[in-house]
């Protein structure tokens, strides 16, 4: 054992370890800089400015701060729409935003949500400001591990093959017969296949139900796609750590590796070569480890708070699952955060789970970056004593391990990793449901908000008739745990705000509303073996789309009106990443 072998220690120690480095950077004039997407990620540079830090956001829209407390510089338009797909010339536009006084001749670190592929180090390199990038948590193995192609010999490799969803990538220019063999063979009891470009954001997530239908589509496509049978149950995220205990020679963090040159990125096999290339850098089974957290339970599609089917909705992070399922979490974040590792990867990642109505888990995809609950469940952990991935993510990437009080600090998370998973999948926790803008593109700019909805804490009351009504009780009043049967609750919306005559775009995120529940309570529940909205938050929530963009907003939504189903029954495996989702 390391020092600190006791796990209700590790917690404060790691706390200490984020306000050293705090004090660190400030003495040696480094600013943390966030360009992004996604400000709404910046959570830690909230706390790491509120214990003396320096650090600022680079995107979103031009003043409309996330967070009182971190500068931020936003552009014309709401870069969050832009979440998960990267437009010609949009990651250049959001680094030349950043004050050319935050880089000319300056120290500064990088703290990435989602790296671009050219990288956001590269884009401040080509400003030729002279600026000294002395840390980033910037890595490219995600155009790897995120290929759909690849996810199956990733999953063999790392010994999980029995949680593998029976795919097939398969050519447009097979001839027809095969192709209908294909579609019979891969189709599930109802007659259902995903089919999913191996190319990212070529086109959306399509489900098909006929063989002349799966003809027609793949005939047509010029690039491979991946045909994946339809696992009918309910959705999880999974979040892990991944990471090493060997110290950089340079500068600060442990070892991280990027792809190697030349590889091809989208031939499975490339594993081999990558960890390879990881291995000279020194990485290897003798100082890898993970930290998995918990897996959430997942609502995705639901047609009342986003207009795509394939739109992560929320997630309740407090969510305990049976120990049948427990077990086979535990064994896959385990086994795919250590594959991880060997390929040099360091800090957060995860995978998109079906749980099958009989408990048999599936794995849909690996997420090469921090996910939608990440944070939050961090933040649970926190409040529980734990030390968070969050701050373990920032551990492992900025500070100083030449300093044996960093690597002992580390090593003693690495050897308690085993009890940190056990507290977090049984811990209590919370939940948020992510509020997209609804409308169809068609009415962008044509839907002003008709209400101040400022972040903060809301008393939601039940009226007579069964109406509810959101008050403002403000932005530090306390927040209870959910009791749907008294007459009021209160839940707080964060991530996000509203002012009276903001005109958001179509699929961009407005806000998350965050609180503490369990059980019946919960604003996600499981109904035939599938996660759905709670019927009292839907009609919670739908008041607050009233309130805030008036009568009818719900009816422009392009899936309210196109989809004939029930609410809230949006389960799509292998789901179509739109701009706005944010795992």
């Amino acid at each position: 054992m390391s020092f600190l072998p006791q796990l209700d220690k590790l917690k404060p120690a790691l706390d200490a370890a984020f306000e050293r480095i705090s004090k660190e950077f400030n003495d040696g004039g480094v600013t943390v800089l966030m360009p992004t997407y996604s400000p709404s990620q910046g959570r830690l540079l909230s706390e790491f400015n509120r214990v003396g830090g320096k650090a600022v956001i680079v995107g979103g829209m031009k003043d409309k701060p996330s967070y009182k407390n971190v500068p931020q510089f936003g552009l014309d338009f709401d870069t969050t729409a832009y979440i998960n797909m990267f437009p010609q010339g949009m990651s250049e536009q959001i680094t030349g935003t950043i004050p050319e006084a935050l880089l000319k001749d300056k120290k500064v670190a990088i703290f990435a949500f989602i790296t671009p592929p050219a990288s956001w180090a590269k884009h401040i390199a080509d400003r030729k400001l002279n600026t000294d990038i002395v840390a980033t948590n910037e890595q490219n193995t995600r155009l790897f591990f995120e290929n759909k192609g690849n996810l199956m010999h990733i999953l063999k490799e790392a010994g999980l093959e029995a949680y593998v969803i029976p795919t097939e990538v398969v050519s447009s220019k097979l001839p027809e017969k095969e192709l209908r063999a294909i579609y019979h063979r891969m189709k599930n009891d109802a007659g259902k296949v995903v089919v999913q470009p191996t190319v990212e954001n070529y086109e959306p997530t399509r489900f098909i139900g006929t063989a002349d239908e799966f003809v027609r589509h793949i005939s047509k496509s010029k690039i491979p796609f991946k045909v994946v049978r339809f696992v009918e149950g309910n959705e999880a995220n999974l979040s892990f750590f991944a990471g090493n205990t060997l110290p950089a020679e340079n500068g600060r963090g442990v070892v991280k590796t990027n792809l190697p040159d030349g590889i091809d990125r989208g031939d499975a096999n490339s594993l081999a070569l990558i960890e390879a290339h990881a291995a000279e850098a020194g990485i290897n089974e003798s100082n890898v480890f993970s930290v998995t957290g918990r897996a959430t339970l997942k609502v995705v599609g639901d047609r009342l708070l986003a207009n795509e089917p394939g739109d992560s909705v929320g997630n309740n992070i407090g969510h305990v699952y049976e120990e049948h399922i427990a077990r086979q979490i535990t064994e896959i974040g385990e086994k795919l955060g250590k594959k991880m590792a060997l390929s040099g990867k360091v800090g957060h990642a995860g995978a998109d789970l079906i749980i099958d109505r009989s408990g048999k888990i599936w794995i849909n995809e690996i997420n090469d970056r921090q996910q939608g609950p990440t944070d939050q469940m961090s933040a649970d952990a926190e409040s529980n004593n734990l030390p968070g991935l969050s701050r373990l993510a920032w551990f492992a990437h900025y500070a100083d391990f030449s300093k044996p009080e960093n690597l002992n600090l580390l090593s003693a998370i690495r050897d308690n990793a085993d009890a940190i998973h056990a507290k977090y999948m049984n811990g209590p926790g919370s939940f948020y449901i992510k509020a997209f803008a609804t409308h169809d593109a068609s009415y962008d700019g044509k839907t002003p908000v008709k209400i101040d909805l400022p972040a903060g804490v809301y008393t939601v009351t039940r009226k007579v008739g069964g109406a509810f009504e959101w008050k403002y009780a403000g932005e530090d009043a306390k927040v209870s745990p959910v009791d749907l049967t008294a007459d009021s609750i209160t839940v707080q919306i964060s991530s996000g705000s509203l002012k009276k005559g903001d005109t958001p775009p179509s699929g961009a995120e407005l806000f998350r509303v965050t609180g503490i529940a369990s059980g019946a309570n919960s604003p996600f529940i499981i109904e035939n073996g599938v996660s759905t909205l709670n019927p009292v938050y839907r009609t919670m929530l739908e008041q607050l789309y009233k309130d805030a963009f008036g009568e009818g907003y719900i009816e422009k939504n392009p899936q309210y009106r196109a989809r004939a189903v029930k609410p809230g029954t949006g389960n799509d495996n292998l789901a179509k990443k739109s701009p706005a989702v944010k795992r």
